[in-house]
């Protein structure tokens, strides 16, 4: 279950991706995405890392908390200083791009703490492929070309075929 919710949101996670750096859509550089996107990653880790550790002090705690903003404020003005325009959209978007990479990450850490295999779950958390074309042509209207869609969906099949074949 958990390569299946890891597959879930690192599918999504490449269609937010696209959203944040195409020219069709929001135009970040790279280079600014991947800083947005380290803001989701830190925020997902830091706040789960000081809500289910249990022995951490309360100045710890604080002093977590005060690292997440100072992070987040250097960020702001740091992609202002490249020249990006900080709206709501490119700051959400592209911290959630980090965000649903860094809980699919934490997923995939619950499946191999639960004592799931590698070799069965890396197969079964690779369907986010699948995820990522459903999103892309249901949100994006990324629809292949038709001599392309026999392939798109014979690959589906085969990505889904696999991923039962290895969970059994």
């Amino acid at each position: 279950m958990y390569g299946l919710v890891s597959s879930l949101f690192w599918g999504t996670y490449a269609v937010v991706s696209k959203i944040v750096t195409s020219e069709k859509y929001l135009k970040v550089q790279s280079t600014n995405a991947s800083l947005l996107m380290f803001v989701g990653i830190m925020l997902v880790f830091f706040l789960f890392f000081l809500t289910k550790t249990s022995d951490l002090s309360n100045l710890m705690r604080v002093g977590g908390f005060a690292l997440i903003a100072l992070v987040i404020t250097y960020v702001v003005f740091a992609l202002k200083q490249t020249g990006v325009v900080i709206t709501p959209s490119v700051l959400i978007l592209g911290s959630l791009s980090g965000a649903l990479w860094a809980a699919g990450m934490i997923f995939t850490f619950f499946a191999f703490s639960a004592g799931a295999e590698a070799a069965k779950l890396v197969p079964i958390y690779n369907t986010n492929t699948l995820i990522a074309v459903f999103l892309g042509i249901a949100m994006l209207h990324e629809l292949p070309a038709p001599d392309a869609r026999i392939k798109v969906i014979t690959g589906a099949v085969l990505i889904v075929v696999g991923s039962i074949l290895v969970s059994k």
